[in-house]
């Protein structure tokens, strides 16, 4: 009898159970909140700024705006040392904004932005010759593919260029000749990385 009265209980226990798993329901059986209706994503740049996320002293910028003063740098290899760039007002340009404070020792590429003097507020203007002032944000980052090598975005990066159909670019060929213009009476009010700073900081 009592096995009996067991089998009605364990029955209902494997159907809530089978009902908490199935997609889309939460833990009662009602469909599960989820974030990202609350909010517009960026995605752009193969998803950059999902994993390169904006911070709030970030400021709007036209890049057709970049008409001030040039600076022409020339990278060996990648990655630059260039740690995030920001698209322009409808996603045109690419602005630097944070580059990492050191050089660990001579020839790091990590630290080419630094040795460089290049600075946050600096738009990319010409890559190897080619005017990219205005070009779509995620041209210009297959362009430069210059995101620094971190092991939580390798297999994300993979997936975010998989999923908007392959690169909108193809990388250009090292060493590279980059022309950044500043934008007259654009104020910059980014962070500057001091020397200490690690990826494991973010």
């Amino acid at each position: 009898m009592a096995v009996a009265q067991r089998r009605p209980i364990l029955a209902l226990c494997l159907a809530g159970t089978v009902l908490c798993l199935l997609p889309g329901q939460g833990f009662v059986g009602s469909p599960a909140g989820r974030l990202s209706n609350s909010r517009v994503v960026a995605r752009v740049g193969a998803e950059y700024q999902e994993r390169q996320s904006p911070r709030d002293a970030d400021l709007p910028f036209d890049a057709a705006a970049a008409t001030g003063d040039t600076v022409d740098v020339s990278f060996k290899k990648r990655p630059f040392g260039i740690l995030r760039y920001t698209p322009g007002n409808g996603g045109k340009g690419a602005m630097v904004q944070e580059v990492i404070g050191k050089s660990r020792y001579p020839g790091d590429p990590q630290g080419q932005g630094f040795a460089a003097g290049v600075k946050g507020g600096w738009v990319v203007n010409t890559i190897n010759g080619q005017d990219v002032q205005t070009e779509d944000f995620n041209t210009v980052m297959d362009l430069l593919d210059d995101e620094v090598a971190d092991p939580r975005f390798s297999k994300s990066v993979a997936l975010a260029i998989e999923k908007q159909g392959g690169r909108k670019a193809q990388p250009a060929e090292a060493p590279i000749a980059i022309t950044f213009a500043t934008i007259p009476g654009y104020e910059w009010k980014g962070e500057v990385l001091g020397a200490d700073w690690e990826p494991a900081h973010r």
